[in-house]
């Protein structure tokens, strides 16, 4: 009897044991959610350094596209100077930046020329002239005549020119000579008068230079001194003949001229000449009378031949 009983005792802890194994993981579930128990871990020395991260491999850059040229269209207009080249003032079209106003650089805009567009060194002129003698009391003198001229170099030349004079009464001597309330006329009798000259002279060019028009045309031109010597002709009249007879004498001359240059063959001369010649004394009836001073402006259009080759 009590054999069975400890064999039922030992049966019963049995299966409390059995059914307590089987409640306890169910239990754990329940109070953990979904925790996993923790793996065992394997031993790791103390003085072990931490391991290190592998670094990431660099990516490989795209190479840089190369940039495209700037187009003249793109950039500024520099008043005449193309895409790239330097104009006047040192700059370029790469050195102004997008967008800039350069209406400044057209307004100046200079080009370059040579010092001299027109040589006349080794070329002969052939001129026509017209001018006046105006510092005469008593006659206006219209003159007319031609010139000739050599160029040994750009500014050194020879001058000839050969000039015939028309006189006309001033007004001062029309008055003279007008009626009077009197009934009777003054008669002016002029002891000389010009007829024409001529010359033979050395033009030395001062000044060479260059002068715009209305800023569309740039034209050369020369200022020179001129000197010469030759002859002049005058009418003398005497008692002995009112009526005047021809004299001629010795007379040089200073001046100088500013000459033009419309084109490679042509040029407009002005010509600026003092004459000095011996004055006729009527009452003596030779030269010694004092020096006559006319003096002489006169235009020409000079016609040059081609330059040596």
């Amino acid at each position: 009897m009590r054999n069975s009983t400890k064999i039922w005792t030992t049966m019963a802890l049995s299966l409390v044991a059995g059914a307590l194994g089987l409640a306890l993981p169910v239990l754990a579930q329940e109070a953990g959610g979904d925790a996993k128990p923790a793996e065992p871990q394997a031993d790791v020395p103390a003085e072990a350094p931490p391991a290190e991260e592998p670094k990431p491999e660099p990516k490989p850059q795209p190479k840089p596209e190369p940039k495209a040229k700037k187009t003249k269209e793109a950039m500024p207009d520099l008043g005449g100077a193309s895409g790239g080249e330097v104009d006047v003032y040192g700059i370029g079209d790469d050195l102004v930046p997008p967008g800039s106003r350069m209406d400044w650089a057209k307004r100046r805009d200079i080009r370059v020329v040579q010092k001299r567009e027109v040589v006349k060194e080794g070329r002969h002129g052939l001129s026509v002239l017209a001018g006046v003698v105006p510092n005469d009391d008593f006659w206006t003198y219209i003159s007319g005549g031609l010139g000739y001229n050599y160029y040994f170099s750009e500014d050194l030349a020879l001058n000839v020119h050969a000039v015939y004079t028309y006189d006309k009464a001033t007004s001062l001597r029309t008055k003279l000579e007008s009626n009077r309330p009197e009934g009777y006329e003054l008669q002016v009798r002029l002891p000389q008068t010009l007829v024409g000259y001529t010359s033979a002279g050395i033009d030395w060019n001062l000044l060479h230079g260059k002068i715009g028009f209305f800023g569309t045309k740039l034209g050369e031109f020369d200022m020179a001194l001129c000197f010469g010597v030759g002859a002049v002709s005058t009418k003398v009249t005497t008692q002995q003949f009112p009526a005047g007879i021809m004299r001629i004498d010795a007379a040089g001359n200073v001046g100088g001229y500013l000459q033009f240059y419309l084109s490679e063959r042509f040029a407009l001369r002005l010509d600026y000449h003092h004459l000095f010649y011996p004055a006729f004394d009527d009452a003596k009836n030779d030269s010694s009378g004092g020096l006559a001073r006319p003096l002489a402006v006169t235009a020409a259009l000079t016609w040059f031949t081609a330059p040596p080759q």
